[in-house]
């Protein structure tokens, strides 16, 4: 029997139990000091639930993020690096609440979604800003202080490598100027500040434009560098080699990319050498190479990356747990290796996941039964790629076998009604078992009065033994509410129903009523009568 058919089970048993109680709904068994005659009940009231406020906070934090790249990039711009250390920190941590909320509110595939994707790239143009910056800086205190020819031309070389990757990331950064200002104009959100830090931003570069320069004749170095092709894309291998003017054979040389080491040769016999770099995760852009032996520098060569694209699939398997397997690689069908994959389950869910060494991920999903949507996505940040996603795909979770819940709910509910049912109402069958309807005074009277002491008790309290004493004397059980007296025993029903207000509505009895009741408890009314 599949899921349906529990789903069934359960319908028909709640259907069942609500006909049956069908008939109490006019006269349940609540009380209000409002209205305590008895025929009335009270209605349950509605618990309010307040609706969160992550729609709301959205935009604003929209203007947070602008007005932070204008303060991170005047306190780079002043080289109040503490300050900006302070600053990017502050901005990055409002990136990552932005970032939650999209994905919260599902909104990646509008403006915001676009607006979250720049000032992601932004986030990371003013980290480097700062990083670069303030390297600029150290080298040039250090360039003051250093004698030797060959230092100096190591500082100048790595200053240059600076500048370069500085100017390719203001030209990144004005890039992307036009776009976020049309969504912040489309919210009406104040755009100066990231206005004024695309200015600071190009003042920053200028700067180091404008440094001197001293390179200790690095055109004449003995050392020779070139790399072929002078562009690739990710997953091609550059050669970067060179001859190396009068070394020696098993000379150490080191190869640099954007000043960090990036390979490692030996000249040979004939004083060439040579290392393979993959493009892997390297920027998009143009990057500067150059190499050193000992303290011999060569001249900087600059070589481009290029974007490529790629293409993502998704194939899904269901069972207990849902199988998610695909392919990762470039348009050109090269497996992109290690990347992360995203899963993204009904349009919200994510589950990350990374290929292997083919451009493969395999990931399992535990997912409650019924028809789930799944979507795999690249984002490729980091990566000289496009982001990528795959078309969604449908699967269906169904039950491994019948519950058991249906059965269980079913023979409750019948239990439970059945119990509630015969409480309300004695079966007419059983008339030893119910008292009376009514009885007549000679059997009153005959009845021994129950003895009764209300001497000093608190007037509510004593009409509560009072009210104790008349049932016993009419031999109603002890599980009779008031408003259940009243009915069997309708000769009394006035007493029942001030009982009830005294009992349920908290009013006091005066003496003269406790009079009253105390003469029908013993029986004194129906003698009179």
């Amino acid at each position: 029997m599949n899921i349906q058919a529990s789903h069934v089970i359960l319908a028909a048993a709640a259907v069942a139990a609500l006909i049956l109680l069908a008939g109490e709904a006019t006269a349940p068994l609540l009380y209000t000091a409002q209205n305590t005659s008895t025929a009335a009940h009270a209605d349950p009231s509605t618990v309010p639930k307040e609706s969160g406020k992550d729609a709301d906070a959205l935009i604003p934090l929209m203007g947070d993020l602008l007005g932070e790249t204008g303060t991170l990039t005047l306190t780079i711009k002043l080289k109040d690096f503490e300050s900006a250390e302070r600053d990017l920190a502050r901005y990055s941590e409002l990136s990552a609440q932005f970032d939650n909320l999209v994905v919260k509110l599902d909104v990646t595939g509008n403006d915001i979604g676009d607006f979250q994707q720049n000032n992601q790239e932004n986030l990371a143009s003013l980290a480097a800003l700062l990083n670069d910056t303030r390297r600029f800086e150290d080298l040039q205190r250090l360039e003051i202080d250093v004698l030797d020819g060959e230092q100096r031309m190591a500082i100048a070389y790595e200053n240059e490598t600076l500048r370069q990757k500085m100017r390719e990331g203001f030209s990144a950064y004005a890039e992307r100027e036009a776009t976020v200002t049309g969504i912040t104009d489309h919210y009406d959100l104040n755009a100066t500040p990231y206005r004024e830090s695309v200015t600071n931003f190009a003042e920053i570069v200028n700067a180091t434009e404008d440094r001197q320069e001293e390179t200790g004749g690095s055109a004449n170095s003995p050392l020779g560098i070139a790399v072929t092709p002078d562009n690739g894309r990710y997953g091609d291998l550059l050669s970067i080699a060179g001859t190396y003017a009068g070394g020696t054979a098993e000379t150490p040389i080191k190869v640099y990319v954007d000043s960090r080491v990036a390979g490692n040769a030996n000249l040979d016999a004939s004083g060439n050498y040579a290392c393979a770099y993959l493009v892997n995760r390297t920027p998009t852009g143009l990057h500067l190479a150059y190499a050193t032996a000992g303290t011999v520098y060569s001249a900087v060569t600059a070589f481009e990356v290029l974007p490529g694209e790629t293409a993502i699939t998704l194939a899904v398997e269901g069972g207990s747990a849902v199988t998610c397997t695909g392919n990762l690689t470039t348009i050109e069908g090269r497996p992109v290796t290690g990347a992360p994959v995203v899963l993204r389950v009904d349009g919200t869910e994510l589950v990350s996941t990374e290929t292997d060494q083919n451009g493969t991920y395999t990931e399992q999903i535990a997912l409650p039964v019924g028809e789930h949507a799944v979507r795999a996505e690249f984002t490729a940040a980091g990566y000289p790629l496009d982001a990528s996603e795959s078309p969604t795909e449908t699967v269906i979770v169904r039950s491994e076998g019948l519950s058991p819940l249906p059965f269980i709910a079913a023979i409750a509910a019948a239990l439970g009604s059945g119990w509630y049912l015969r409480r309300r109402h004695r079966p007419a069958e059983e008339p030893a078992a119910e008292p009376p309807m009514t009885a007549s005074p000679e059997e009153e009277a005959a009845a021994t009065p129950p003895p009764v002491e209300i001497a000093g008790l608190p007037p509510r309290e004593a009409a509560t033994v009072l009210f104790q004493a008349l049932r016993a004397r009419l031999g109603l059980p002890e599980t009779k509410t008031p408003r259940d007296c009243a009915r069997l025993a309708p000769a009394h029903a006035a007493f029942f129903e001030r009982y009830e207000q005294i009992r349920y509505a908290g009013e006091t009895p005066t003496d003269d009523e406790l009079r009253a009741m105390e003469a029908e408890a013993r029986g004194g009314d129906e003698d009179a009568a």
